[in-house]
Protein backbone atom coordinates (compact mmCIF):
# COMPACT_ATOMS: atom_id res chain seq x y z
CA UNK A 1 0.00 0.00 0.00
CA UNK A 2 1.30 3.29 -0.96
CA UNK A 3 1.79 6.38 2.29
CA UNK A 4 -1.28 7.74 0.67
CA UNK A 5 -3.20 5.49 1.49
CA UNK A 6 -1.99 4.69 4.64
CA UNK A 7 -2.28 8.18 5.87
CA UNK A 8 -5.78 8.20 4.89
CA UNK A 9 -6.61 5.48 6.33
CA UNK A 10 -5.36 6.05 9.49
CA UNK A 11 -7.09 9.39 9.80
CA UNK A 12 -10.37 7.89 9.01
CA UNK A 13 -9.57 5.54 11.48
CA UNK A 14 -9.09 7.98 14.21
CA UNK A 15 -12.00 10.20 13.67
CA UNK A 16 -14.22 9.70 16.28
CA UNK A 17 -12.27 8.29 18.93
CA UNK A 18 -10.90 10.05 21.66
CA UNK A 19 -7.20 11.29 21.55
CA UNK A 20 -6.50 13.50 24.73
CA UNK A 21 -3.20 12.12 25.85
CA UNK A 22 -0.25 10.82 24.64
CA UNK A 23 -1.12 7.30 25.64
CA UNK A 24 -4.73 7.56 24.05
CA UNK A 25 -2.95 8.33 20.75
CA UNK A 26 -0.90 5.16 21.24
CA UNK A 27 -3.50 3.33 22.12
CA UNK A 28 -5.51 4.00 18.97
CA UNK A 29 -2.39 4.19 16.88
CA UNK A 30 -1.85 -0.10 18.54
CA UNK A 31 -5.22 -0.56 17.07
CA UNK A 32 -4.43 0.60 13.89
CA UNK A 33 -1.55 -1.17 13.07
CA UNK A 34 -2.76 -4.80 14.78
CA UNK A 35 -6.11 -4.30 12.00
CA UNK A 36 -3.39 -3.96 9.33
CA UNK A 37 -1.60 -6.64 10.19
CA UNK A 38 -5.07 -8.73 10.01
CA UNK A 39 -7.16 -7.00 7.22
CA UNK A 40 -4.49 -7.56 4.16
CA UNK A 41 -4.36 -4.26 1.70
CA UNK A 42 -6.11 -3.93 -1.58
CA UNK A 43 -3.08 -6.49 -3.01
CA UNK A 44 -4.17 -5.37 -6.68
CA UNK A 45 -2.88 -7.87 -9.42
CA UNK A 46 -1.62 -6.41 -12.92
CA UNK A 47 -4.78 -8.08 -14.00
CA UNK A 48 -7.38 -6.63 -11.78
CA UNK A 49 -5.60 -2.94 -11.71
CA UNK A 50 -8.19 -0.31 -13.12
CA UNK A 51 -6.49 3.25 -11.65
CA UNK A 52 -3.70 4.97 -11.65
CA UNK A 53 -3.30 4.17 -7.63
CA UNK A 54 -3.28 0.65 -8.24
CA UNK A 55 -0.77 0.69 -10.61
CA UNK A 56 1.43 2.61 -8.13
CA UNK A 57 0.59 -0.19 -5.68
CA UNK A 58 2.02 -2.18 -8.01
CA UNK A 59 5.08 0.00 -8.48
CA UNK A 60 5.53 0.03 -4.77
CA UNK A 61 5.37 -4.05 -4.55
CA UNK A 62 7.31 -4.59 -7.94
CA UNK A 63 10.32 -6.83 -7.47
CA UNK A 64 12.82 -4.30 -9.69
CA UNK A 65 13.20 -0.77 -10.68
CA UNK A 66 12.46 -2.26 -14.64
CA UNK A 67 9.04 -3.52 -13.35
CA UNK A 68 7.96 -0.87 -11.02
CA UNK A 69 8.87 1.58 -13.07
CA UNK A 70 6.70 0.00 -16.04
CA UNK A 71 3.54 0.03 -13.47
CA UNK A 72 4.78 3.62 -12.36
CA UNK A 73 4.68 5.00 -16.19
CA UNK A 74 1.27 3.01 -16.87
CA UNK A 75 -0.33 5.22 -13.64
CA UNK A 76 0.80 8.41 -15.41
CA UNK A 77 -0.76 7.15 -18.70
CA UNK A 78 -4.00 6.68 -17.29
CA UNK A 79 -3.90 9.99 -15.52
CA UNK A 80 -0.86 12.40 -17.00
CA UNK A 81 -1.48 14.91 -14.44
CA UNK A 82 -1.04 12.57 -11.01
CA UNK A 83 1.73 13.99 -9.26
CA UNK A 84 2.45 10.78 -7.17
CA UNK A 85 2.80 8.97 -10.49
CA UNK A 86 5.15 11.51 -11.34
CA UNK A 87 7.10 11.90 -8.12
CA UNK A 88 7.66 7.78 -8.42
CA UNK A 89 9.03 8.11 -11.92
CA UNK A 90 11.53 10.61 -11.13
CA UNK A 91 12.86 8.37 -7.49
CA UNK A 92 13.06 5.73 -10.28
CA UNK A 93 14.77 7.16 -13.30
CA UNK A 94 17.05 9.47 -11.07
CA UNK A 95 20.85 8.45 -10.76
CA UNK A 96 22.26 11.22 -8.37
CA UNK A 97 20.74 12.89 -5.47
CA UNK A 98 21.59 16.33 -7.30
CA UNK A 99 19.36 14.72 -10.31
CA UNK A 100 16.49 14.11 -7.86
CA UNK A 101 16.67 17.56 -6.65
CA UNK A 102 16.42 18.80 -10.25
CA UNK A 103 13.30 17.07 -11.30
CA UNK A 104 11.15 17.88 -8.02
CA UNK A 105 11.96 20.82 -8.87
CA UNK A 106 11.09 20.90 -11.93
CA UNK A 107 7.35 19.00 -11.19
CA UNK A 108 6.90 21.43 -9.03
CA UNK A 109 7.28 24.19 -10.95
CA UNK A 110 4.94 22.40 -13.43
CA UNK A 111 2.37 21.73 -10.67
CA UNK A 112 2.50 25.02 -9.30
CA UNK A 113 0.72 26.31 -12.56
CA UNK A 114 -2.24 24.38 -12.46
CA UNK A 115 -2.72 24.69 -8.95
CA UNK A 116 -2.95 28.54 -10.06
CA UNK A 117 -4.84 27.89 -11.97
CA UNK A 118 -7.28 25.22 -10.27
CA UNK A 119 -7.40 28.03 -7.77
CA UNK A 120 -6.00 26.76 -4.80
CA UNK A 121 -3.32 29.31 -3.66
CA UNK A 122 -6.43 31.90 -3.58
CA UNK A 123 -5.97 33.21 0.59
CA UNK A 124 -9.16 31.20 1.11
CA UNK A 125 -7.14 27.51 0.90
CA UNK A 126 -3.70 29.03 2.14
CA UNK A 127 -3.12 27.42 5.69
CA UNK A 128 -5.45 24.70 4.99
CA UNK A 129 -3.86 22.51 2.65
CA UNK A 130 -4.05 18.72 2.98
CA UNK A 131 -7.75 19.38 4.51
CA UNK A 132 -8.73 19.23 0.80
CA UNK A 133 -7.64 15.92 -1.02
CA UNK A 134 -6.74 17.69 -4.27
CA UNK A 135 -4.20 19.31 -2.27
CA UNK A 136 -2.39 16.07 -0.93
CA UNK A 137 -0.08 15.01 -4.00
CA UNK A 138 1.25 18.86 -3.98
CA UNK A 139 2.11 18.61 0.03
CA UNK A 140 3.66 15.16 -0.90
CA UNK A 141 5.94 16.56 -3.52
CA UNK A 142 6.98 19.39 -1.41
CA UNK A 143 7.88 17.03 0.71
CA UNK A 144 9.74 14.96 -1.15
CA UNK A 145 11.82 18.02 -2.64
CA UNK A 146 12.40 18.83 1.03
CA UNK A 147 13.83 15.40 1.91
CA UNK A 148 16.31 15.88 -1.39
CA UNK A 149 17.33 19.46 0.49
CA UNK A 150 18.47 17.87 3.37
CA UNK A 151 20.23 14.90 1.66
CA UNK A 152 21.69 16.96 -0.30
CA UNK A 153 23.30 19.11 2.82
CA UNK A 154 20.88 22.24 1.95
CA UNK A 155 20.05 23.18 5.20
CA UNK A 156 18.87 27.40 4.49
CA UNK A 157 17.08 26.41 1.67
CA UNK A 158 15.41 23.14 2.97
CA UNK A 159 14.19 25.56 6.44
CA UNK A 160 12.78 27.71 4.08
CA UNK A 161 10.83 25.38 2.31
CA UNK A 162 9.74 23.88 5.62
CA UNK A 163 8.32 27.20 6.41
CA UNK A 164 6.40 27.58 3.13
CA UNK A 165 4.69 24.49 3.89
CA UNK A 166 3.83 25.14 7.18
CA UNK A 167 2.03 28.66 5.55
CA UNK A 168 0.19 26.44 3.38
CA UNK A 169 -0.91 23.64 5.66
CA UNK A 170 -0.84 25.00 9.53
CA UNK A 171 -2.24 21.89 10.87
CA UNK A 172 1.00 20.26 9.31
CA UNK A 173 -0.73 16.85 8.88
CA UNK A 174 3.14 15.91 7.28
CA UNK A 175 5.14 16.81 10.28
CA UNK A 176 7.15 19.14 8.83
CA UNK A 177 7.33 20.89 12.16
CA UNK A 178 9.66 17.90 13.16
CA UNK A 179 11.76 18.15 10.40
CA UNK A 180 12.20 22.38 11.09
CA UNK A 181 13.16 21.49 15.03
CA UNK A 182 16.08 19.65 13.85
CA UNK A 183 17.06 21.57 11.08
CA UNK A 184 17.15 25.18 13.72
CA UNK A 185 18.96 22.47 16.60
CA UNK A 186 21.70 22.18 13.73
CA UNK A 187 22.34 25.78 13.37
CA UNK A 188 21.60 26.77 17.00
CA UNK A 189 18.38 28.70 16.44
CA UNK A 190 16.71 29.33 20.12
CA UNK A 191 14.85 32.01 19.17
CA UNK A 192 12.97 29.98 16.56
CA UNK A 193 13.18 26.71 18.07
CA UNK A 194 11.20 28.23 20.90
CA UNK A 195 8.90 30.03 18.98
CA UNK A 196 8.11 26.65 17.11
CA UNK A 197 7.74 24.95 19.98
CA UNK A 198 5.24 27.60 21.50
CA UNK A 199 3.01 27.39 18.32
CA UNK A 200 2.30 24.17 18.27
CA UNK A 201 2.63 23.15 21.91
CA UNK A 202 3.43 20.13 22.20
CA UNK A 203 5.73 17.34 24.03
CA UNK A 204 7.33 14.70 21.40
CA UNK A 205 9.87 12.98 21.14
CA UNK A 206 10.72 14.45 17.58
CA UNK A 207 10.79 17.91 19.47
CA UNK A 208 12.23 17.01 22.76
CA UNK A 209 15.25 15.77 21.53
CA UNK A 210 16.55 18.20 19.19
CA UNK A 211 15.58 20.99 21.89
CA UNK A 212 17.85 18.84 23.98
CA UNK A 213 20.99 18.88 21.72
CA UNK A 214 19.61 22.91 20.62
CA UNK A 215 21.11 23.38 24.25
CA UNK A 216 23.87 21.26 24.61
CA UNK A 217 25.39 22.94 21.22
CA UNK A 218 24.43 25.97 23.03
CA UNK A 219 26.66 25.15 26.36
CA UNK A 220 23.62 25.77 28.16
CA UNK A 221 23.63 21.94 30.00
CA UNK A 222 21.18 23.05 32.41
CA UNK A 223 18.28 23.30 29.98
CA UNK A 224 19.91 20.32 27.51
CA UNK A 225 19.38 18.36 30.44
CA UNK A 226 15.64 19.36 31.08
CA UNK A 227 14.27 18.67 27.95
CA UNK A 228 16.04 15.41 28.15
CA UNK A 229 14.21 14.65 31.55
CA UNK A 230 10.78 15.68 29.47
CA UNK A 231 12.11 13.40 26.83
CA UNK A 232 12.71 10.33 29.10
CA UNK A 233 9.02 10.93 30.46
CA UNK A 234 7.58 10.82 27.35
CA UNK A 235 9.20 8.13 26.05
CA UNK A 236 9.83 5.42 27.74
CA UNK A 237 12.66 4.00 25.31
CA UNK A 238 14.85 6.67 25.94
CA UNK A 239 17.62 5.40 27.82
CA UNK A 240 17.18 2.19 25.34
CA UNK A 241 17.99 4.53 22.26
CA UNK A 242 21.13 6.22 24.06
CA UNK A 243 22.56 3.07 25.41
CA UNK A 244 22.00 1.05 21.37
CA UNK A 245 23.45 4.33 19.61
CA UNK A 246 26.18 3.75 21.73
CA UNK A 247 26.52 0.29 20.66
CA UNK A 248 25.11 0.79 17.04
CA UNK A 249 23.02 -2.45 17.53
CA UNK A 250 19.78 -1.01 16.51
CA UNK A 251 19.17 -4.67 14.34
CA UNK A 252 16.69 -6.44 16.48
CA UNK A 253 14.63 -2.80 16.69
CA UNK A 254 14.70 -1.99 13.05
CA UNK A 255 13.65 -5.86 12.83
CA UNK A 256 10.54 -5.23 14.86
CA UNK A 257 9.15 -2.22 13.21
CA UNK A 258 5.98 -2.69 11.02
CA UNK A 259 6.44 -1.97 7.56
CA UNK A 260 4.09 0.65 7.05
CA UNK A 261 5.06 2.74 10.13
CA UNK A 262 6.49 3.07 13.71
CA UNK A 263 4.50 2.98 17.21
CA UNK A 264 4.97 6.33 18.77
CA UNK A 265 6.54 7.14 22.31
CA UNK A 266 8.67 3.77 21.77
CA UNK A 267 12.15 3.45 20.53
CA UNK A 268 11.05 3.26 17.17
CA UNK A 269 10.42 6.81 16.82
CA UNK A 270 13.73 7.50 18.06
CA UNK A 271 15.12 5.23 15.04
CA UNK A 272 12.89 7.23 12.37
CA UNK A 273 14.31 10.38 13.78
CA UNK A 274 17.49 9.50 13.27
CA UNK A 275 16.87 8.27 9.66
CA UNK A 276 15.58 11.41 8.90
CA UNK A 277 17.98 13.98 11.12
CA UNK A 278 21.28 12.48 11.18
CA UNK A 279 23.08 14.98 9.88
CA UNK A 280 22.11 16.62 13.44
CA UNK A 281 23.40 13.91 15.36
CA UNK A 282 26.38 13.63 12.58
CA UNK A 283 27.48 16.59 14.04
CA UNK A 284 27.41 16.22 18.24
CA UNK A 285 28.47 12.80 18.59
CA UNK A 286 29.55 13.62 21.96
CA UNK A 287 25.76 14.58 22.89
CA UNK A 288 24.97 11.18 22.58
CA UNK A 289 27.90 10.07 25.30
CA UNK A 290 26.64 12.99 27.39
CA UNK A 291 23.38 12.20 27.64
CA UNK A 292 23.57 8.35 28.07
CA UNK A 293 25.70 9.32 31.63
CA UNK A 294 22.50 11.95 32.45
CA UNK A 295 20.24 9.35 32.26
CA UNK A 296 22.11 6.98 34.62
CA UNK A 297 22.31 9.47 37.65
Amino acid sequence: MNNKSITDKFEKFAEGKEIESQEDFRRVFDEFMKIQKIVPFNNASEKEAEDAYDYLELSDAAPNKKQALKYAKKALELEPDNIDAQIAIADLTANTAESLLEKYKALIEKADIKMKADGWFSEEYIGEFWGYHETRPYMRLRAEYLDSLINCSMFGLAIKECNDLLRLCENDNLGIRYRLMHLLAFFEDEKSALELLDKYEEKSTMFLLPMSVLYYKLGNLTKATKYLRELQKVNKDTEIFFNAFIEQDFEEYYDEMNGIGYRPFTIEEFLIEMQENGYLFASTPQYVLWASRKLKL
